[in-house]
């Protein structure tokens, strides 16, 4: 009797703790769900290039889903100088998205800025590689065109404009400015041809087989390279 006593006091005792326990949970499989990714890169200007104020920017940008209408700020030495809330840009053209900037005619020279883009909702953004340059005056070589080929001893049409240019220009082969196109020429004259291409004028300098064309003012304040062209021997 006494075990049998003993025994049922220990069951008595055992209820309240079994009771105590947290019934076991049921796990369920759960799908969580990401917010789909937004990503908005800067095209251009990424850096290098050449900005002339009072004129007009193009900015340009791609993206992975939806951006909205960005907000564009202009940087000078890390700082913001100028913003644009929710532009609204054109395209996609060639896969890209652009928004023309109105470069202020008082905007200060300098080569430390960048453009940086901010998705409409805050959660993308993306910044110019590498710093580029506002300037006072420019020239822009259009011809020739990148990845261009010519025969040695051709001609090359060159094409080019300056602008806000009131110097004199030369024109010559990269590395080779002892051996000018034209030298001491009007800013407006646009078009000059090198009947000797992949060499100097007289024949006796040969030159590599790629390379690009300069054009400068003559006290070299003012200077552009055109694309690389390919000599063919």
């Amino acid at each position: 009797m006494k075990k049998q006593a003993l025994l049922f006091a220990a069951i008595l005792a055992a209820v309240p703790f079994l009771g105590a326990q947290d019934p076991p949970q049921i796990q369920q499989n759960q799908t969580i769900l990401a917010p789909p990714r937004v990503l908005i890169i800067v095209a251009t200007p990424n850096g290098g290039e050449q900005v002339l104020r009072g004129a007009q920017q193009t900015i340009q940008w791609t993206k992975i889903g939806d951006v909205g209408r960005p907000t564009v700020q202009i940087k000078k030495g890390g700082a913001v100088v100028a913003e644009f809330a929710r532009v609204t840009p054109e395209g996609p053209i060639a896969g890209k998205y652009r928004w023309t900037w109105n470069v202020p005619a008082g905007t200060d020279v300098g080569s430390d800025y960048k453009v940086r883009l901010v998705s409409e909702d805050g959660r993308a953004a993306d910044e110019s590689n590498h710093n580029f340059r506002v300037v006072a005056s420019k020239i822009e070589i259009y011809m020739p065109r990148e990845g261009s080929h010519f025969r040695r001893g051709s001609t090359m049409t060159i094409q080019f404009r300056c602008f806000n240019v009131t110097q004199n220009v030369r024109v010559y082969p990269i590395n080779f400015a002892n051996y000018p196109i034209a030298n001491n020429i009007a800013p407006g004259t646009g078009i000059v041809e090198w009947r000797t291409v992949g060499t100097s004028p007289d024949g006796v300098v040969w030159m590599p087989s790629s390379g690009r064309i300069v054009v400068c003012t003559m006290d070299g304040s003012v200077y552009a390279e055109s694309h690389v062209f390919t000599v063919d021997d």
